[in-house]
């Protein structure tokens, strides 16, 4: 028997959409629940060093099987553009001349209910070319009609709950409600224009997961009379347990399978979460931790392999850096991305993503000179990657700029986001919320530990220190702003100071 439910006021959250929010919690949350269980136990198990591929998967892994075939529309992704979910956001990225556009609802949006709603609403009108909005001089804007740029969706993960509807007083999973109001507006329509619903899934750490997401997939599928298979998802490698199980996951999602990514600052992230202690040495400015790292490039690698080896797609990671300004100025970082992108296409990868529209087109060239066909899965390369590659810690000096920069990014974040701002720009490129994630375990592990000093000068980063810099940083960068953000200002940063000194793993500071 369903428990009683609360629905908050919204066109979108009709009795059907509310049913089949219900239905979905009643069916999978306790699956949900036992999986975000079994989480934390291999969590555990990884900090207690037994970081091993799963015994009693091997079988999968020596198996010889493919996913279902790619559908013709999906087969060329040479650049997919991340982006969030405001009306000009969306239209920006439909119209930049990307393969597809990645609506992201949590990466790279507010999260509260209200902006939730709105970003579904922008979606359904995006989904069949209704969106528009008026600019700033009057004129009319949307998605040029002749886009060919294919609309997909990255759903909040697993743990995240969602207030708009409830049952029994407790907040509906999350990626539940995405799944079901997206499907609900659009599925049908997305059918037809693009032949099928595209997703980017986050925060997936192994088969289990993989499991329960196709079998929400199915269960939507039949709700809404649409053929097995409609369902796409791309997975992002963002723990060491997804690139551990990258086999499993696209066995689970075999007939759902859009292949794998990466999301290098949520992986290396979630190492320093792992791998973090006042006796082990810390990772260095997190400038440095590039993809030419051993961990990162051994995911990648590792994904072209597992991935063409099972015929799905492999994405190559995503860059942020920001494009040349209007007098042709590069900023910090842009010629490395360049490299990044030459190199993601020369070793085999089948496209990649990018979080500016200005991005596209130099990520496009690049692609374009080393990938000749829509697509490399012919290309098979040889897997060698032991789990030992997948942890090995980057090594390299940690500057007086790298603790600033880090202190700079959360306390903008933190600060912004209270203006209704989910992504900013520090430092010549844009940050995510899996970016913030990482200047923010980077600070609490150099806080922590023994071995955090500034490498030149060997001046220690404790708790006196970590106080006086993050005080002095968030007076200076809102000194000239309005009172509300001045107030928000010194609440970022009582907030980032106590996590700073936090003996424990700090949870995400964005919510």
């Amino acid at each position: 028997m369903l428990t009683t439910t609360a629905v908050m006021e919204d066109r979108l959250l009709t009795s059907d959409v509310v049913k089949l929010v219900q239905e979905l919690t009643h069916r999978f949350g306790p699956r949900r629940k036992e999986v975000l269980e079994a989480r934390a136990l291999r969590r555990a198990a990884f900090q207690e060093g037994a970081v091993a591929r799963l015994d009693e998967t091997a079988h999968i892994r020596q198996a010889q099987w493919k996913v279902d075939p790619v559908p013709v529309e999906l087969l060329e992704r040479r650049v997919e553009l991340l982006g969030g979910c405001t009306r000009p956001e969306i239209i920006q990225g439909m119209n930049a001349g990307a393969k597809s556009f990645v609506a992201d609802l949590w990466n790279m949006s507010l999260d509260d209910p209200a902006s939730v709603l709105r970003a579904h609403k922008n979606l359904e009108r995006a989904a069949d070319n209704r969106l528009a909005y008026v600019d700033s001089a009057g004129d009319r804007v949307r998605v040029n009609p002749g886009s060919i740029t294919r609309l997909m969706m990255a759903p909040r993960p697993l743990p995240v709950l969602e207030g708009s509807v409830r049952m029994g007083g407790e907040p509906v999973p999350a990626s539940f409600f995405d799944l079901a109001v997206y499907a609900s507006y659009n599925a049908v329509k997305l059918r037809v224009r693009q032949a099928g619903v595209y997703l980017y899934l986050r925060g997936v750490h192994g088969h289990l997961e993989a499991r329960l997401w196709r079998e929400l997939f199915e269960h939507i599928e039949e709700h809404l009379s649409l053929p097995r298979g409609t369902f796409r998802a791309t997975v992002m490698l963002d723990s060491l347990a997804s690139a551990l199980e990258a086999d499993e996951i696209l066995f689970e999602l075999t007939h759902h399978s859009a292949g794998l990514s990466l999301d290098p600052q949520a992986y290396a992230a979630d190492h320093v979460a792992l791998f973090s202690a006042p006796d082990r040495p810390v990772l260095p400015d997190r400038e440095r931790i590039g993809l030419n790292e051993h961990f990162l490039r051994s995911v990648s690698l590792m994904a072209i392999a597992v991935c063409h080896r099972r015929q799905a797609h492999a994405i190559g990671a995503p860059a942020f850096v920001l494009p040349p300004d209007d007098q042709g100025k590069l900023k910090a970082g842009y010629l490395e991305m360049i490299a990044d992108k030459e190199r993601e296409a020369v070793d085999g990868h089948d496209g990649t993503l990018v979080g500016h529209p200005g991005l596209v087109n130099p990520a496009m060239m690049e692609f374009n000179k080393s990938m000749p066909k829509s697509h490399q899965m012919y290309y098979e390369r040889p897997d060698n990657t032991a789990p030992s590659d997948l942890v090995q810690r980057p090594q390299g000096p940690l500057s007086t700029d790298g603790v600033l920069g880090a202190i700079r990014t959360v306390l903008r974040a933190l600060v912004y986001r209270t203006a209704g701002q989910a992504v900013i720009v520090q430092g010549g490129r844009l940050h995510d919320r899996s970016s913030v994630r990482l200047s923010t375990l980077l600070l609490w592990q150099w806080t922590r530990s023994s071995y955090g000093s500034i490498t030149d000068t060997g001046l220690e980063i404790h708790d006196d220190m970590a106080r006086y810099l993050i005080k002095k940083e968030g007076d200076k960068l809102f000194q000239h702003e309005e009172p509300a953000l001045k107030e928000a200002g010194k609440a970022a940063v009582e907030k980032l100071t106590a996590t700073a000194l936090r003996a424990e793993v700090p949870p995400d500071l964005l919510g």
